[in-house]
Parts: C-alpha cells; structure tokens; sequence
C-alpha cells in the first residue's frame, strides 16, 4: 500500500472527529493532533491572522494568535518564519534543514526552548479562499517531509476550514436558543419587580387596564418621549398576555442601519451574499411570543411595505430564500417619540402601517409629568445597582430628592438613571447622596434655548426666507449649540434634542449633503 494512500485512509478514517458537535471546545486541538499524527510531526501550532477576530466564530478559543504548542503562545508577524512566508504567499513551503533556511525565525524556538530541524507549513484558507492562518508542523519523527506530507496536511486544512464552518453554524443555532431563554429570563425578572402604582393620573389608567391589554392580540403603538419607560409597558403588556412563557424581541429600528434592516427582521440564508450564514430573523425568534419595535418612526420607507405585507400575511421569507414563506405567529407591539401623524405628511411613514399599528394607542407621560414618582424610581434604580453591580445601598438626603423633583429632566427616566449611577460613584464610601453628588450645574442647551427671550433682532435674518427655510437654519443651528454643549458627545446631544443617535446622524448626513 502506498504512503499516499496510507495518509488518505487516516484522514478519511479520523476526519470524523472535526465534526463532532459535542466537542467543540477541543476543535483546534483535535485538528492539531491529527495534522500531527497524519504527518509523524513531533509537535505543532495553527497560527491565526490577528485581524482574523476567530473568537467570533469559536468562542472557546482562548487566544487566536497562535494554538497548539503545549503550553506556550507564539506570536509573529506575517514578515517573520515560515509562517510568515507561507501565509504572505498563500502556497505550502517545507524544509528538512531549517538552520540552512534564511526564512526560519529562530526567535520561536528562542522562546519556547524547543530546537526545530524540520518544518511543513501549508496555508489555511476560510469562505471564498481567504488565507487566515497557518498550519505548521514539526521535526518528522522518521525521515523528511515530502510532497505527500504536504497534500496530506492541505486536504486537513480544507477538513479543518469545514469544521469550524460546521462549528461556527451549529454554535450560532445553540447561541439562539439560549439567547432567547436568557432574554426571557431577564425580562420576567426584572418585570415582576416593576411597581404598578403611579402618582400619575394618566400612567396608573395604563397600569389599571394593562390585564386588558394583554388578553387581546390587537397591535398596540406606544408613544411618549424618548426615556420616559415606553418599553417597560411594551414589557408588562407582553408579561400579562397569554403569550407571556414566549419570547419578547426588541428591536431598535433606530440603531440598525438601513442596509441591514431587511436581513435583520427576515433573516438571510446561506450564501445569500458573499459569506452569508444563514439566521433567523427576528421576526421568526418573536414566533408565539411578542415583537416590539422601538422607534419604529425610525423604520427605512421601503421596510414598513415589507412589514405592512407581513402582518398581513402572518408568513414571513429569509432573504435569499427559495422556500415557500414561513408561518409565524406573534404580537406586535411599536413605539415611538415622534408624531407619526405628522411623518405620513411628509410622506415619511406609510398611513396604511399607521392604522395596522395603532388599534391600541398608549400615550406614556414624561418624567416630568409624574414627578411625584421620583422617590419611588430613584429608590428602584438604587436597589437595581446594588443587585446588578454589587453596589452599596444607598439613600437620598431631603435636600438631594428636592433638586430630584425640581429638575425637569430632558431625558427622562433614561436621565434619572444616570444621575444616580452618577451620584453613587461621586459618594464613594458615603451611604447618603448628597445635593453634590448629582450633577445638575450645565443646564442642558435646549434648554438654554427654550429660556432666552426672543428679541425682535434675532427674527431679522429670517425675514427674507420661507418657512422651510428658516426651520432648517434654526434646526441646524440648534442642533450645533446641542452638540456644542454636549462637547461634541453626538449620543448626549441626541438625548437632550429628543432623537435617537442614529437619527441624529441621519439629520447631519442629510445637512451636509
């Protein structure tokens, strides 16, 4: 029997355990070993591109630099060994007289105090051919490292890249499923410590009637300022409907950027674009249970089509797909800050979406609207430090809780929060916060806006412009004072103007094209 053969029979005999799904976490070692024995190496390493992020994709790996030498990591650039030669010029190399070989670093054996004579190196390739590491082994125990050894470690490599695409798959399924049990987990607990009592008339008839709600199916929109709770209603509607042992997925369609919106509601098959994998949409995760879309204003005109056919339809299709739409079955609930009614007139939010989500509209008040929730909240935020973080239970003084309900906050409940995560870290040792520790010196710059009396001067330079015109000079030049005041951070100015960041970036693309 040929030494060729003898190689092809191991690897189709031992090739079996790059797929075992239960062992994953021993993959790059699996691989290493049978590249070992294939080739009657010693020992050896898989070296990875450190711009290859391969924690992504093999959540065990410890490190991706370099693996498999007992008890050792090497690093190298891609200009060092032969390593570095065979993954600069993406073709196998040996060489059975390394001290002859100008390519060899012997910085490597430096490090490790393993003296290398032999070395077989073949390259190791990822979706559409990218060479993303070497595999190298060395010293063959008998004789030298021919052409044999090396089709032999290539057919491993190409083995190997199969096994962490087979891996990567089914870790991404698992990853799913327990994303979605931990969600659940989070949500019912920290809903359940959520107080249904509200010294605001207009909250506690939400609170009153959310058990009705929740026995229907009907869409429900919520609006409200941004921070001011709207999804912890969308959560106690969901946790009180029948759907509650189902998921709730939140969607913030202001955080996904438009290229990505339809692949992230439907999800992608594989190969539906250069290196796809496929996954499931969030749409197919809310199946039996709730979606919630968040800034739903924010939704890309095209995608509310797609969504408006899909809640009628009830059926939804990946991206990429060829089989015939899929069935699901969930809850819609939306939520917005801005006046959807306005967006249809600009043609900006489709009117026929607008009456699909609106058969249940709940209207959330302010922070500043419910002041006399304030000590409730702010004892809540506390307890959630102290049970999340390990933080010291601490208490307001008299005095602190007055600034608490004097300040209008912009921001809401989402402000109020880090206030007081603020005012805990200034406190340091002290179980009291102090009027000191909360920061309320910079009033924000809408603010400042909103209080400066208008003189007849400032209209002067509007006086030749339309109305358009001048709401655009005023917003842009809003929006630079917010910024401004905000010393450049775009997510605080975000949230003293009221918008999202993405819809920040949005208005400032649109300005400066």
């Amino acid at each position: 029997m040929s030494k060729s053969h003898n190689h092809l029979k191991f690897i189709g005999t031992s090739s079996q355990v790059f797929f075992e799904r239960a062992q994953g976490e021993n993959l790059i070692g699996r691989i290493l070993d049978l590249c070992i024995q294939t080739t009657g190496a010693e020992r050896g390493a898989i070296f990875f591109d450190s711009q290859f992020k391969i924690e992504q994709h093999l959540k065990y790996l410890s490190n991706y630099i370099a693996t498999g030498i007992r008890n050792h990591t090497i690093v190298i650039s891609a200009d060092q060994g032969i390593a570095g030669k065979v993954f600069r010029d993406q073709k196998s190399y040996y060489s059975n007289q390394v001290e002859e070989d100008e390519d060899f670093y012997f910085a490597a054996d430096e490090k490790t105090g393993y003296r290398t004579k032999k070395v077989l190196a073949v390259p190791l390739h990822w979706k559409e051919g990218k060479v993303v590491g070497v595999i190298e082994v060395l010293n063959k125990n008998e004789g030298d490292f021919d052409e044999h050894d090396q089709y032999a470690l290539e057919a491993l490599s190409i083995l190997a890249t199969m096994a962490f695409e087979n891996y990567e798959i089914s870790q991404m399924t698992e990853d799913s499923e327990s994303a979605i049990e931990h969600r659940k987990n989070i949500w019912r607990k920290s809903i359940s410590s959520v107080s249904l009592k509200s010294k605001s008339a207009d909250l506690q008839k939400i609170y009153d009637h959310i058990g009705d709600f929740g026995k229907s199916d009907s869409n429900i929109l919520i609006t409200g300022e941004s921070g001011s709770g709207k999804e912890v209603v969308a959560r106690l509607a969901h946790h009180h409907s029948s759907r509650r042992e189902g998921p709730f997925i939140a969607i913030n369609c202001a955080a996904i950027p438009e290229s990505l919106f339809e692949a992230e509601l439907f999800g992608v098959v594989k190969g539906a674009a250069t290196g796809t994998l496929p996954r499931q949409g969030q749409i197919e995760l809310a199946h039996r249970g709730t979606l919630f879309l968040d800034e739903i204003g924010e939704m890309p005109i095209e995608m509310q089509a797609k969504l408006l056919r899909v809640l009628q339809e009830r059926k939804v299709q990946r991206l990429g797909s060829n089989e015939p739409p899929k069935a699901v079955d969930f809850r819609l609930i939306c939520a917005t800050n801005k006046n959807i009614e306005t967006q249809i007139q600009k043609e900006k939010f489709r009117e026929d979406l607008y009456y699909r989500i609106n058969v249940v509209n709940l209207v959330v008040p302010s922070l500043r609207e419910r002041k006399g929730d304030i000590p409730e909240l702010a004892s809540a935020i506390m307890q959630q430090l102290y049970q999340k973080r390990g933080w010291k239970l601490r208490t307001i003084s008299d005095e602190a809780m007055e600034r608490l309900i004097e300040y209008s906050w912009p921001g809401n409940i989402r402000e109020l929060e880090n206030k007081i995560e603020s005012a805990c870290l200034s406190a340091g040792e002290r179980t009291i916060l102090l009027p000191d520790d909360f920061q309320f010196r910079n009033r924000s710059a809408v603010q400042l806006v909103a209080a400066a009396p208008a003189s007849e001067d400032s209209f002067k330079r509007f006086e030749q412009m339309s109305l358009r015109e001048a709401r655009e000079v005023f917003e842009a030049e809003m929006i630079q004072r917010v910024i401004q005041g905000s010393l450049g951070n775009k997510s605080e100015a975000a949230r003293r103007l009221g918008v999202s960041r993405e819809g920040l970036r949005k208005i400032l693309n649109k300005k400066a094209a």
